[in-house]
C-alpha cells in the first residue's frame, strides 16, 4: 500500500519538533480530564516548492494526510450509526491518533481490565481493584515483504508533575504490553517506530532521519484512582 504523503518531508518536520521540550506539566496533574486529538496548524503559506509528488510542501492535502484520529464507537441498538455516536466517543475520550505518514496502523488497542470489567480509553478504574493496563502492538498495514520491517516499541506513560518531564515511562516493550499500576494517575499508551521500511524513500536524509524512533500512535489516557 503506498504511503499517503511524502514520508521524507513528514519525518523532516517531526525530526525538528522531536527535540523541543514541553514547558508545563500536563493538566491531568491538576485533575483535568482532557480529550486528546491529532491536528495541524496548516496555512499553506510557508513552503511553496513542489515535492516529489508534484504538490507544494505545505499543501492542505499533505498536512491533513499526515495523521488521523480513530474513534472507538459503540454500535447503537435499533438504529443506524450517525454523528451522535461519533460525538459520544469523542466526548468520552475513546480515541487514539496515528501519524500515518509512516504507515497505516492496524490492530492497536489500549484498555484497562479488572476482575469483572473493561475500561476503554477515557475511562477510569479503581486502584484497589488491581487493574491491568494492556496495549496491543499495531502493525503496518500492507507492508511490502521485500522491505526491512520497522522497529516498533510500546510504552505506557504516566502523567508527571514536572515542567521538564510531563510524562514518565511506566512500562515499555517491543511486543504486546501489560502493566499493573501501583499508584493512581493518568496513564496513556503510545507506539513508537523506527521506520526502517522507509529507508529507500528518504534519499540522502535516510541516515540522519533514522537516528531515532518517532511517535506513531498516541492514545488517550485511562485514569487510575
Amino acid at each position: 500500500m503506498p504511503l499517503p504523503v511524502d514520508a521524507r518531508s513528514a519525518l523532516r518536520a517531526v525530526y525538528v519538533s522531536y527535540r523541543k521540550p514541553c514547558s508545563t506539566p500536563p493538566p491531568e496533574m491538576s485533575g483535568v480530564r482532557r480529550v486528546g486529538t491529532m491536528g495541524t496548524d496548516m496555512h499553506r503559506n510557508s513552503f511553496p516548492d513542489l515535492l516529489s509528488d508534484g504538490e507544494r510542501g505545505d499543501s492542505y492535502r499533505r498536512m491533513a494526510l499526515w495523521f488521523s484520529n480513530h474513534l472507538l464507537v459503540t454500535p447503537p441498538a435499533g438504529r443506524d450509526l450517525d454523528d451522535r455516536d461519533l460525538k459520544a466517543a469523542l466526548r468520552a475520550g475513546r480515541l487514539y491518533g496515528v501519524f500515518e505518514a509512516m504507515g497505516y496502523a492496524q490492530g492497536f488497542d489500549y484498555r484497562a481490565e479488572t476482575a469483572g470489567a473493561v475500561a476503554e480509553m477515557g475511562g477510569q478504574v479503581a486502584l484497589p481493584s488491581a487493574p491491568v493496563l494492556r496495549v496491543r502492538r499495531p502493525s503496518v498495514a500492507a507492508l511490502d515483504p521485500k522491505r526491512t520491517p520497522p522497529a516498533i516499541r510500546l510504552r505506557v506513560m504516566r502523567a508527571n508533575d514536572s515542567d521538564t518531564e510531563p510524562w514518565v515511562e511506566a512500562a515499555a516493550g517491543a511486543g504486546d504490553l501489560e502493566f499493573r499500576p501501583t499508584q493512581p494517575g493518568a496513564y496513556r499508551a503510545e507506539a513508537r517506530m523506527l521506520p526502517l521500511h522507509l529507508r529507500e524513500d528518504l534519499g540522502g536524509d535516510a541516515d540522519t532521519l533514522l537516528e531515532h524512533d518517532y511517535p506513531w500512535v498516541y492514545s488517550n489516557a485511562i485514569y487510575v484512582e
